[in-house]
Order: C-alpha cells, then structure tokens, then sequence
C-alpha cells in the first residue's frame, strides 16, 4: 500500500473550488468546468492543508497529463492557472476555508 506522497489523481473541480474561482476572480461556471485540479496533504502552521493546483488540462500534452501529479502540476509554465490550499473549517461549521492564488500569464 502506497502511504507517500499522500497525493490524488487528476479530479474535476469540487463545488467549494469552483465556488471561490467564481466568487474571488469572477470565472464563469462554463470555464470552471473545463479546469482541472491536483492535490496533496500538506502542513500550514499547526493544521493540516491539502495544497492544490488548478490547471487547464486542454494545453498539457499527452505525456504531461499522463505524469500530472501535485509537483508535476506545480512546475508548469503553460498550464497552471491557481495554486492554494483548502483547510478544515472551524468545528462549528461545515464549510472549509479555501486560499487560492491566482498564476494566469497576464
């Protein structure tokens, strides 16, 4: 059983990310939708994070998509379009606190 690097496979977006794009940097749902992230545990301060990135899977290649993992994703020029983090709410909510990044060229 493969316990390291705690990280996941290429996921579309959840609600609560495409629910910060839109609300934090005005993307559309119909672009959200298109995006795709990676993720993996991480450690900010005392709590437990999982550190994402969020990338456009339609200008990686063949081979970089097959190979896209968190640090793989984080190292892109071309694709990467937000970094951040999703921590763990307070107990007395159900809603977990999302800190993106925005990486697009400008």
């Amino acid at each position: 059983m493969k316990l390291w690097p705690f990280s996941k496979k290429v996921q579309a977006l959840s609600q609560e990310l495409r629910g910060e794009l839109s609300k934090t940097f005005g993307v559309v749902a119909e672009d959200a939708a298109k995006m795709r992230y990676v993720s993996k545990r991480g450690r900010l301060g005392t709590g437990n994070v999982n550190r994402v990135c969020i990338f456009n899977p339609a200008v990686l290649s063949a081979p970089e998509l097959a190979a896209a993992n968190y640090q793989n994703v984080a190292a892109l020029k071309n694709g990467l379009l937000f970094t951040g983090h999703i921590m763990k709410g307070p107990e007395t909510s159900k809603m977990n606190l999302v800190i993106l990044y925005d990486k697009r060229a400008v």
